[in-house]
């Protein structure tokens, strides 16, 4: 099913086009940088294996990465660093100050991860493009930005099955979204399945490929009252000042995109509500690069001297406040005897 074009102008502030200048422009510069980046995670997994620590276990799809530890390990050093890349890339090419991505590159979080959960960081990097697609969808009234978020989230869905609770939530929004942009048009039908659909079809995939390799499937359920789900959802964000500064700005400026920019800490909710797994760990990084994303274009200095006040503040309190998770505190113990 296609969906209708529309010729909404798309505000300054909110502009993305693949036709954007690259930075750097050459792609052997690029690479350069990508694997650059991805050198300290690499040394930190090999360290790590080197320690004796047994990364967490994975979904089946994930764990269909031939090589074992190690492998797995450099394979989610690799990702890192594109990710961290393409993130400066962006950052730059919108004219948002580097200096606010202190508190997601600079913390003990981001070095776990990024060198020891392969399947955290995918889903991470998936679901932050998720996010930023329907707010740009949102914002800009772009049906591309859904079918972006709609990819992203299949992607999702065959490492964490809580990306079915953000596309079940991006396509009960998509037709509200679109009736308060355009009154006077019809909802396009298509959109909400774009969503929706690819997801569903990649968590079914997942759940067979799990039955068929080890006889079970690798969902569990462990279920929280809403007092202990809504105390983590509320102790996530406030581990993440900068995630509530640009939600923030989205109030004043695109109150509507606020749909897509809270889904995540939505989904938080509900995961623990129906008793998925959730780490906080996990959750810190994917609120706060979810803001990095969703910072607007061209901010004026005063906002960009605000967001930068804000990320300092963050990462000083994750440095002293760091959000924990077993598998995390296991490799502070084992690798670096914490």
């Amino acid at each position: 099913m296609a969906i209708a074009p529309n010729d909404v102008v798309i505000p300054r502030w909110q502009r993305w086009s693949p036709a954007d200048e690259r930075r750097p422009r050459g792609a052997v510069t690029r690479w350069s940088l990508r694997l650059l980046l991805a050198l300290p995670f690499a040394a930190l997994a090999l360290y790590s294996t080197g320690r004796g620590f047994t990364p967490p276990a994975v979904p089946p799809v994930v764990a269909l990465v031939p090589g074992g530890p190690m492998i797995a390990g450099l394979a989610t050093a690799l990702l890192t660093g594109v990710a961290l890349a393409a993130l400066g890339e962006r950052l730059v090419r919108w004219e948002v100050p580097l200096r606010v991505t202190v508190p997601l590159a600079l913390v003990p979080a981001l070095a776990y991860a990024g060198s020891q959960d392969l399947a955290a960081v995918l889903t991470l990097v998936l679901l932050a493009l998720a996010v930023e697609g329907f707010v740009h969808f949102a914002v800009a009234g772009r049906p591309d930005g859904a079918v972006r978020a709609g990819l992203a989230l299949a992607g999702a869905a065959l490492c964490d099955p809580v990306a079915i609770l953000y596309a079940a939530a991006f396509a009960g929004a998509a037709p509200f979204v679109a009736a308060a942009r355009r009154r006077a048009e019809p909802t396009p039908p298509a959109t909400w399945a774009v969503l929706l659909c690819p997801a569903l079809t990649a968590f079914t995939i997942a759940l067979l490929l799990d039955w068929r390799l080890t006889g079970q499937v690798w969902v569990g359920l462990d279920p929280a009252g809403p007092v202990r789900a809504a105390g983590e959802a509320l102790l996530a964000v406030v581990h993440t000042p900068l995630y509530a500064a640009v939600a923030v700005v989205y109030a004043v400026r695109r109150p509507r995109a606020l749909i897509g920019y809270l889904t995540p800490v939505a989904a938080v909710f509900v995961a623990l509500l129906a008793g998925l797994a959730y780490s906080p760990v996990t959750g810190y990084l994917l609120l706060t690069a979810v803001a990095l994303i969703a910072v607007p274009r061209a901010p004026s200095r005063r906002l960009s001297t605000f967001l930068a006040t804000v990320a300092l503040i963050q990462w000083a309190q994750v440095v002293t406040w760091p959000p924990t998770s077993p598998a995390f505190q296991e490799w502070l113990r084992v690798v670096w005897g914490f």
